[in-house]
C-alpha cells in the first residue's frame, strides 16, 4: 500500500498515522449538526503510527487540531491544510486495533482544497517544480498553482529575507493577476516559490520572512509592443485588469518597490 496523506497532531507534531486516500478535502463531504455545518474527511485504509501508539502508553492523548498533509511519493510531507475536530479526541492506551482502518473526522477545514489544487499536488508527488510550468495552466489551474506554492513545505522552513534583491520576471506571460503572482514567486523564490496570491497576501510578504524585504527591484524583461504587461511613468499596465493594477502599483510604491521595463 503507498501512502499518500498524514494525519499530524499540532500540538505535538505527531504523526498520528498515514493512509492511502482522503475524502472530503475539497468540502464536498459535509455533516450538519445542531444547524452548523462541518467538514466531514474520511481517510482510507488509515494505520496508527507506532510512535503515536507509544506515546499515548504515556499519557492521555487527545488530538483537536491537525494538519492533512500530502506526501511525495518518498513519502515526505510536501505541503498541508489545517483541520479541527468539532470535539477532541481521546486516546486510550489500547483500541488502536490491528492493520487498517477507515477513520473518519467531523470538523472544519480553514482552507477547502480546489479541485486544481489537488491536480497540482498529484505533479508535486513525484518532481519538483520547473521553471516556467505555470505558463502553461489556465487561469484557474494558475490558482491552483497559488494555493499549493502558499501550503508547499519549503526544505528551508523559513525563507531568509534578503535586502536590495533584484528579480526578473518575463512580461509576456503575465496576463492577470495570477499570472502575476505566479512569476513574481518564482522570481523570488525559484520554481513554484511563492510571494503572495493577492494583494492583501502580498502585503503581509513585504512585512518579511518570505525570501525578500524592501527595498527591492523588480525588471519587467521583454515588455515590448506585443506585451501585455508593460511600465508606465513607473506605473504596471495591463489592458482588462485596470484596477488590480492600478492598486498593485500604489502598494509596490508605498513598500520601496522599484519597478524597471527592460
Amino acid at each position: 500500500m503507498v501512502n499518500k496523506f498524514s494525519l499530524i497532531d499540532d500540538e505535538s507534531d505527531l504523526v498520528i498515522g498515514n493512509c492511502s486516500d482522503l475524502i472530503g478535502l475539497t468540502g464536498n463531504c459535509t455533516e450538519k449538526i445542531d444547524n452548523e455545518v462541518f467538514h466531514k474527511i474520511t481517510l482510507l485504509d488509515f494505520r496508527f503510527n507506532d510512535d503515536f501508539k507509544m506515546y499515548c502508553k504515556k499519557t492521555k492523548t487527545y488530538i483537536n487540531n491537525l494538519y492533512l498533509a500530502i506526501l511525495n511519493n518518498e513519502g515526505n510531507p510536501i505541503g498541508s491544510y489545517y483541520y479541527y475536530l468539532k470535539e477532541p479526541h481521546y486516546f486510550h492506551r489500547y483500541g488502536f486495533g490491528e492493520g487498517l482502518t477507515k477513520l473518519e473526522l467531523i470538523g472544519t477545514l480553514s482552507q477547502v482544497a480546489s479541485k486544481e489544487g489537488l491536480e497540482i499536488w498529484e505533479m508535486r508527488r513525484s518532481s519538483l517544480p520547473k521553471r516556467n510550468l505555470w505558463t502553461i495552466l489556465s487561469k484557474k489551474q494558475r490558482i491552483g498553482w497559488l494555493e499549493v506554492a502558499r501550503l508547499h513545505y519549503n526544505i528551508i522552513p523559513n525563507y531568509p529575507d534578503q535586502q536590495n534583491g533584484k528579480y526578473d520576471i518575463e512580461a509576456t506571460n503575465v496576463s492577470d493577476s495570477s499570472s502575476f503572482f505566479c512569476a513574481l514567486g518564482e522570481a523570488i523564490n525559484g520554481p513554484g516559490g511563492y510571494y503572495g496570491f493577492d494583494l492583501l497576501s502580498l502585503k503581509d510578504c513585504l512585512c518579511g520572512g518570505f525570501g525578500a524585504v524592501p527595498p527591492f527591484t523588480i525588471y519587467l524583461r521583454n515588455g515590448n509592443d506585443s506585451s501585455k504587461l508593460r511600465v508606465n511613468n513607473n506605473d504596471l499596465v495591463l489592458e482588462g485588469d485596470e484596477s488590480f493594477f492600478e492598486q498593485l502599483n500604489d502598494l509596490l510604491l508605498a513598500n520601496n518597490v522599484t519597478l524597471i521595463r527592460e
